[in-house]
């Protein structure tokens, strides 16, 4: 019987950019939120940038939402590029892609 590999997430601070790659899910996004909360304190703008996520549920959805409040909160900017399709489309199911406007507009732009 085969083992599955377990899914995983990495991120990284490359060029001022936040790389997002792996699998958002509810495993890896408590993760990933503790390392974006230190990374955001060295950052004066951030970009988040998603291209090398491979996979996403609603927690990647609420982790960019959650991300996008303690930007927020620090009083500085956040923009998300490369968003995964499978993110816009649990937005836009859960009606929030509207009140998130340029948040998933930027997908568009990438």
């Amino acid at each position: 019987m085969a083992t599955e590999k377990p899914l995983s997430a990495e991120m990284s601070l490359v060029e001022n950019s936040v790389r997002i790659s792996g699998v958002l899910n509810f495993e890896t996004v408590p993760v990933l939120m503790k390392q974006a909360e230190k990374l955001f304190g060295e950052l004066d703008k951030v970009s988040v940038d998603l291209a090398e996520v491979s996979d996403s549920n609603s927690a990647g959805l609420a982790m960019l939402v959650e991300m996008q409040r303690i930007i927020k909160m620090q009083k500085k900017s956040i923009d998300f590029k490369n968003l995964p399709e499978q993110i816009t489309i649990i937005a836009a199911a859960y009606g929030i892609d509207t009140e998130l406007g340029s948040f998933l507009n930027s997908a568009a732009n990438s």
